[in-house]
């Protein structure tokens, strides 16, 4: 009897201890917001402790790792992080890759990649970057990185593991190419997505594949500081609310990976819709032209037969329009995301290392370089053979265009200056991710003045503007949702106002008159140039949805034309009284509308694609 009862005892053991050796523990970080001294950096630590207390398999951090992306961030984070006594996998979120100092760089620098691969005897995890990418936008996964997700999954030696995805975005509405991704990870066979993004912890229905969104370290789901901790275990996902020091207690939920009934009550996304170019089929998509890469720039036209654009692999290529054939390239390191500028027979742009370039645009050849010491994102403006641009986070240069010679710089900058100057009779206007909007005397390079809207808030900054000129005016949008009317030769606000839902996409007519903004909220409106107070010429709903996209509004003879971050097209009279047409050229940012000499469009868009579009119809407006 005592001999059954050890054997019996030995078996429950040995039972245990299997249960144990097969439960893979997960410690799943998200959207920590962490800056220098801030509470954020004490709870996070403390978050540590309990996670070396607990000794996970596995931790993952998914993005949002700060609030702005600055490098000294990104290192707090860092430092945080690496106290960690188990392994731990990084990726980064839209707070990390839209307003980062380094263009990116930084993440890559500490973390060696923007992506991750990790594999188990059972599991095999992937990881990779959602963007946007140095501008407000829904969320993308660059075209290279798709590319990258299918090569190591074909991998002979990953099959038969067990699939799990990490993204910042959720693979749903929000990331504009989530079903390309959706069916890369079906394809092979998926089990499990982990996201962020939303701060809750929540589960998700990603086209049939299971996600779970983890809890935000501060989340208002919750009244403390947390994670979210994972227990893969017998092809099941049972899911807690971690806080530290305290027990996990009950699962906050769980369901199966082999068959997720609870995915049967959730909604799913629905597909992109691209009817509303059935409506307007007299639009005519005159050239179209698909990259290998994702493209971050706006197109640059050279007459009627070169087109000019960087890609996100590094790549400025100059494509002959009519033989679709590319005349040549030059790579340079990192994404490309100023957009060129062209004169006098040289392109001029700047790249992620600090050079601001000139191109024989003829055969690519470099015929000068100027390098500011940090990444150079910002369009430039060329005047009479010189280029004013933007050089990184401290500097405003004016070029000589044909030698690469500085005529002046201007040094008093504290934050990254990405938008397009506007260019007066004798000032040069611009915006930095300093608060400030500045005005230069364009001769000298002496400052005139500089302008802020009162707040403290970095975001509000006029970062990623193309001020306007108008009626001895400078007009801007920004993200503190105001548009601000000052005086062209003071600085002084003539108006300010918040009547309207705007952000950081407007434009102007060809006389001057009026000022155009794309609001959030579906519309476009017009504003007099003319008055010393705000008013409103008209507004119209442009059926454009909740929208952020920068895209600087264009206008011609009769119309105005507005982007948003989901491909779609919309232009409306300039006495806006007409949706004239519309034409959705895919899903992804517009990065730029450009203008030919026929009122066609040219346009590129994040997914890799460049087109141009014309409405053949007699012109009413």
């Amino acid at each position: 009897m005592n001999k059954l009862m050890i054997c019996f005892c030995i078996c429950l053991i040995l039972v245990g201890c299997k249960s144990k050796s097969d439960t893979f523990t997960i410690a799943h970080l998200t959207d920590l917001h962490v800056s220098p001294g801030s509470k954020a950096e004490g709870q996070l630590n403390k978050v540590v402790d309990d996670i070396n207390n607990l000794k996970p398999d596995v931790v993952f951090v998914t993005g949002d790792l700060t609030n702005t992306g600055s490098n000294a961030e990104l290192q707090t984070a860092k430092n945080a992080l690496d106290r960690l006594v188990v392994p731990y996998y990084v990726i980064p979120g839209n707070h990390e890759t839209n307003w980062s100092e380094s263009a990116g760089q930084m993440f890559n620098l500490l973390w060696g990649n923007d992506r991750f691969l990790f594999s188990t005897d059972d599991f095999l995890f992937v990881g990779f970057n959602t963007g946007p990418y140095m501008k407000m936008g829904d969320g993308h996964v660059k075209q290279e990185d798709l590319q990258w997700l299918k090569k190591v999954l074909r991998k002979s030696d990953n099959h038969g593991k067990k699939l799990i995805a990490l993204a910042h975005y959720p693979l749903a509405e929000g990331l504009d190419n989530w079903p390309e991704v959706v069916q890369i990870l079906k394809k092979y066979n998926c089990r499990l997505v982990f996201c962020g993004h939303g701060h809750r912890l929540k589960l998700f229905n990603f086209d049939g594949i299971p996600g779970i969104m983890g809890r935000a370290l501060n989340s208002p789901q919750f009244d403390n500081p947390g994670f979210t901790l994972v227990e893969l275990k017998n092809d099941s996902a049972i899911v807690f609310n971690k806080e530290p020091g305290k027990d996990a207690g009950n699962p906050f939920f769980s369901f199966s990976l082999i068959s997720p009934d609870t995915l049967l009550s959730l909604p799913k996304s629905s597909l992109p819709d691209y009817s509303v170019n059935s409506q307007y089929s007299d639009v005519q998509v005159t050239f179209e032209w698909k990259d290998t890469a994702s493209i971050f720039t706006g197109p640059c036209l050279i007459g009627d037969s070169l087109l000019v654009y960087g890609n996100s692999l590094g790549y400025m290529k100059c494509i002959n329009i009519p033989k679709m054939k590319v005349m040549w390239q030059h790579r340079y390191h990192g994404s490309l995301f100023s957009t060129p500028v062209f004169g006098n027979g040289i392109l001029a742009f700047g790249n992620i290392e600090g050079d601001i370039i000139g191109l024989d645009a003829t055969n690519g050849k470099e015929i000068w370089k100027v390098n500011v010491g940090s990444p150079v994102i910002a369009e430039g403006i060329i005047e009479n053979d010189a280029l004013y641009i933007g050089g990184g986070d401290s500097t405003f240069l004016k070029i000589d265009l044909v030698s690469g010679d500085v005529l002046w710089k201007f040094n008093d900058i504290s934050g990254l200056v990405q938008g397009i100057p506007a260019i007066g009779k004798e000032e040069i206007i611009f915006g930095a991710w300093d608060r400030h909007l500045y005005c230069l005397d364009k001769e000298t390079g002496l400052l005139k003045w500089k302008w802020n809207n009162g707040s403290p808030v970095k975001l509000f900054s006029p970062g990623n503007i193309r001020p306007v000129i108008a009626d001895e005016k400078v007009f801007i949008v920004a993200p503190d949702r105001y548009m601000t009317a000052l005086d062209l030769k003071t600085g002084k606000e003539v108006w300010r106002t918040n009547e309207h839902k705007v952000r950081e996409s407007m434009g102007v007519s060809p006389d001057g008159k009026q000022v155009y903004a794309k609001l959030m909220n579906d519309s476009i409106i017009a504003m007099s140039s003319h008055t010393s107070f705000p008013k409103t010429v008209w507004t119209i709903d442009a059926g454009i949805g909740y929208d952020h996209n920068p895209c600087p509004i264009a206008a011609g003879g009769g119309w105005v034309a507005a982007a948003t971050k989901n491909g779609l097209v919309t232009v409306v009279s300039s006495r806006g009284d007409q949706l004239l047409w519309q034409y959705k050229a895919g899903n992804s940012s517009i990065n730029k509308l450009v203008a030919d000499e026929k009122d066609g469009l040219w346009l590129t868009l994040m997914e890799g694609v460049v087109i141009n579009i014309r409405y053949p119809m007699e012109r009413t407006y």
